[in-house]
């Protein structure tokens, strides 16, 4: 692809500051000046053959940090990506969310309570409360549960795209779960689910009486003196320290349209962004088992090892996407899904990661409490990125020098990856592959379809064609018709950041009675969500529909003293390798235990 003159100079701009970035305040001996030199190195190369505008690691090792932004900020305007510059983290959100409950937990555990990871929802929202129509999920559904994606519930990840339920929509939001389809067998299967994490910060609010990001701040982000955190609806993007969205149009990289970074009522499952020189402070607290840096343990030990221990196992085709197998130099198996985290085995070692994806902003974190070591690593764009490719090499490649091993990626290697060891995908810009839009009679099908947890789509008349809306960014026009059938062709601009993830759309009329069809079903194949819409059902979240109490009942006494096999063998290990470290049992436990 030819680039012109603008991206050229932007590509140089963007190399300037890979190489000469800028240094966190406080720069400790975690790596040598010469894995120091190879890492700016091996950045650069990454960010050149990827195009990626800005990126930020974050680095802890035992009580030494490294904070650095490489980069730009902002191609308009060349501002510097420096270790205090904001980046979003996307799905790295959920382990935050997880945290919170986890010190929520522990607060009312020292106050005599029986608040568990076992706590069902029902306990905490009301004796009303229902996640689906199904009995038996919405009376036994747990924390634990819809923290692990294991609920039973379906996904609603479009309607999250569609911008339906702003933040100050939650409880109406939470009203109308009970209309949520399942998918899968509860509590027997993985199935990824950003809304329940919106539940998670919906229990939180209930349990803390506090809204989510204000619970967020006082019990988890002041006390370890995170400044820089704001939820992606709240980003100021006139501001220097706030990193913007990148993509590639046309061959060139330009800003993304910011109105899209809204997840409303979804922003406990991926809306956070925070500096790089933040991030290091969530990493010592997590390899420190829930301690801040000035030694006050937030989370009960005991809680935080259930917080970290295998909740579900990932079935065949989820660890074949996420993990590298024998062909790789180091092979790596990721195998389970704990609260907000994925478990993975290593280099004969255990660690958990999350990756995250926000549309142009992307990230992957690395904890490994047993070494106490721990990366993050966030960038700006470009979307879309695959973070298996983009992202996770250079994880790689930084865990293997905070391990003291030789990486097997290289300045070389990073930019080829997956070969020379698998053949390479041949990237292609995406498309949408339509043919002729609707040209025939409008009327039948012209009108207003809701539903009251999905809700409202319109079709109008638009250019002589039929023009599709809903919620609040999902708009486009209709095409290919096949009798009562369509497929749906985004508006460009919302196909340029929605796009790849929102995937290819077919719209399906029926009901046809007195000249016009009364049924409305969208379909998304990328997404595997079926939405249905009926003619004459109206929504509006201004006027909430009753909703289940808010306040947390008693909690009834869970039995704490069986651990999964899984803990018992991480904490054998640590008591092997290191016996350095103190871990607080707290009231629950049987005293301090050294370990």
């Amino acid at each position: 692809m030819r680039m012109d003159y603008n991206t050229i100079a932007i590509v140089w701009l963007i190399l300037a500051f890979a190489i000469f970035g800028k240094w966190h305040s406080v720069r400790c001996d975690v790596f040598s000046s010469s894995e120091l030199s190879s890492i700016d190195e091996t950045i650069a190369e990454l960010m050149s053959c990827r195009r990626i505008p800005g990126l930020g690691m974050s680095i802890a090792k035992r009580d030494q940090f490294l904070a650095k932004g490489y980069g730009v900020a902002d191609v308009t305007e060349g501002t510097p990506m420096t270790e205090d510059t904001v980046m979003c983290i996307g799905s790295a959100t959920k382990a935050f969310t997880s945290a919170l409950l986890a010190v929520l937990i522990t607060e009312d555990n020292k106050n005599g309570g029986t608040l568990s990871w076992t706590t069902t929802l029902r306990e905490i929202f009301g004796e009303d409360f229902r996640l689906t129509s199904d009995p038996i999920i919405s009376s036994q559904t747990t924390l634990e549960d819809i923290l692990s994606h294991r609920s039973g519930v379906g996904s609603t990840d479009a309607m999250l795209m569609a911008q339906l339920y702003s933040d100050q929509h939650r409880k109406s939001l939470l009203s109308r779960l009970h209309l949520l389809p399942t998918k899968g067998e509860f509590r027997g299967q993985f199935s990824y689910n950003n809304l329940m994490y919106g539940v998670a910060g919906l229990a939180a609010e209930a349990i803390g009486k506090k809204p989510y990001f204000e619970l967020m701040k006082e019990k988890l982000l002041q006390p370890l003196n995170i400044t820089s955190a704001v939820l992606a609806d709240n980003m100021d993007y006139s501001q220097n320290l706030t990193s913007k969205p990148h993509q590639m149009v046309n061959g060139s990289v330009v800003l993304s349209d910011s109105r899209f970074f809204r997840l409303g009522s979804f922003s406990p499952a991926g809306a956070l962004c925070l500096s790089p020189a933040d991030l290091t402070k969530w990493l010592y607290f997590l390899n420190h088992y829930g301690t801040t840096p000035s030694q006050n343990r937030l989370i009960n030990s005991l809680v935080f090892a259930k917080m970290i221990s295998s909740k579900v196992s990932l079935d065949f085709m989820t660890q074949l996407s996420l993990g590298l197998f024998s062909k790789f130099p180091a092979p790596s198996y990721i195998s389970w899904y704990a609260l907000g985290w994925f478990g993975r085995f290593y280099r004969g070692d255990i660690d958990f990661l999350h990756g995250g994806s926000m549309f142009s902003y992307y990230s992957v974190v690395v904890m490994d409490p047993t070494t106490q070591t721990g990366l993050a690593l966030t960038v700006n764009g470009l979307n879309p990125t695959i973070l298996s490719y983009d992202l996770y090499p250079l994880a790689y490649f930084l865990k293997d020098i905070l391990l003291g091993q030789t990486p097997w990626l290289n300045v070389t290697t990073i930019c080829s990856y997956p070969a020379p060891w698998l053949l390479s995908s041949q990237r292609t810009p995406p498309k949408q592959n339509v043919q002729e839009k609707y040209m025939g009679s409008t009327k039948e099908f012209m009108g207003k379809f809701g539903h009251a947890l999905y809700g409202q789509v319109k079709v109008t008349e638009k250019d002589q064609s039929l023009y599709f809306q809903w919620g609040n960014m999902i708009n486009g026009t209709l095409y290919d018709h096949k009798k009562s059938q369509f497929r749906l062709r985004l508006d460009d601009n919302v196909y340029l950041v929605l796009g790849p993830e929102f995937g290819s759309a077919n719209i399906a009329f029926s009901n046809y009675s007195s000249g016009q069809y009364n049924n409305l079903k969208l379909t998304l194949y990328r997404l595997t969500e079926t939405y249905d819409f009926e003619r004459g059902v109206s929504f509006e979240v201004s006027s909430p529909l009753s909703s289940p109490s808010s306040s947390a009942v008693s909690m009834r006494p869970h039995n704490t003293a069986s651990l999964s096999l899984y803990i018992i063998v991480f904490y054998f290990i640590k008591v092997l390798l290191h016996t350095d470290s103190v871990l607080d049992l707290g009231k629950n436990g049987q005293g301090s235990t050294v370990l």
